[in-house]
């Protein structure tokens, strides 16, 4: 549904993390999690607006430049707490939880090195010039800048796979800068001894279809699609999983997307059985049945 623009019906990894975290670094005042360029289906659905992403590109990271002195802000902040006589008990769509959250993430955003780590600007030039050129890159190395940091977990989107016609000249032109971005993350995580703290995961929703359709594109495949990644402790330097030889369906027992979440619940220390009430009250189970997949663990 959220790829149509609607409402999710379940809650994205992120605001999972988040759920399970708090939505801040205790130790940074960083948020858990941050959402970083457009993705549809990243946020926290019946979890709460207490557990949606930060988003980098928004009015909260505007908001983040702070406009009177640091001691000034604590006595706001004692002001506010002084005129919030609201009855929260008589609250029942989780609004106020949100807000406090926020509140919360603010002031830790605000007496925090926060804006500091948003301003890739501050990396070095080669560097710089390692990730490359573009939005990408300097999502890529944003990206790396708030793991290192410590939020916990970062979405980004780089679009423009849905190649229903003229494959060729439209990989020729997309497929660069995600090369060059890709590597250079890849390179830059190892080089500061981050390897096994930081998992980069690549995915999309859907496979392509394995033969050229008559526009000399490929249409959508459910069937089989493939995925990258690239650090978090796992065993790298290896292929999981075959096709069949035309590249149509899975030959080897298939790994599913829930294998996927299990996969990272376990990078972040997650429990798998990990569940939370949705909002008739019933336990909700965060994974159904996915398991870590062996060959990395």
């Amino acid at each position: 549904p959220a790829d149509q623009g609607m409402a999710q019906i379940k809650p994205g990894f992120g605001s999972i993390l988040s759920k399970h975290r708090g939505p801040n670094n205790a130790q940074t005042g960083l948020p858990t999690y941050v959402r970083v360029g457009g993705i549809q289906g990243d946020g926290p659905s019946w979890l709460g607006s207490a557990y949606a992403p930060f988003d980098s590109a928004g009015n909260a990271r505007n908001n983040m430049n702070l406009q009177v002195p640091l001691e000034r802000l604590t006595d706001r902040r004692e002001l506010l707490h002084a005129f919030d006589s609201m009855n929260r008990e008589s609250d029942r769509t989780g609004l106020m939880q949100g807000l406090d959250a926020f509140e919360t993430q603010a002031f830790d955003l605000l007496q925090s090195k926060a804006r500091e780590v948003f301003d890739v600007t501050r990396e070095d030039p080669r560097t710089l010039d390692m990730y490359g050129t573009g939005a990408l890159a300097r999502q890529m190395l944003m990206a790396r800048r708030l793991c290192e940091a410590g939020v916990g977990f970062v979405t980004l989107q780089y679009g423009g796979w849905d190649m229903h016609g003229n494959i060729a000249p439209s990989m020729r032109q997309t497929a660069p800068a995600l090369d060059q971005a890709v590597s250079a993350f890849v390179q830059d995580v190892n080089q500061r001894g981050l390897a096994d703290d930081i998992l980069l995961v690549i995915t999309g929703e859907f496979g392509r279809t394995p033969r050229i359709n008559g526009g000399m594109g490929r249409d959508h495949w459910a069937p089989l699609s493939t995925l990258a990644l690239a650090g978090g402790g796992l065993k790298m330097g290896q292929v999981v999983g075959e096709s069949n030889a035309r590249a149509e369906v899975p030959r080897t027992t298939p790994i599913t997307p829930q294998d996927l979440m299990a996969t990272v619940f376990h990078v972040l220390g997650m429990p798998a059985e990990l569940h939370y009430n949705e909002p008739t009250g019933r336990p909700t189970p965060m994974i159904n049945g996915g398991r870590r997949i062996q060959e990395l663990v």
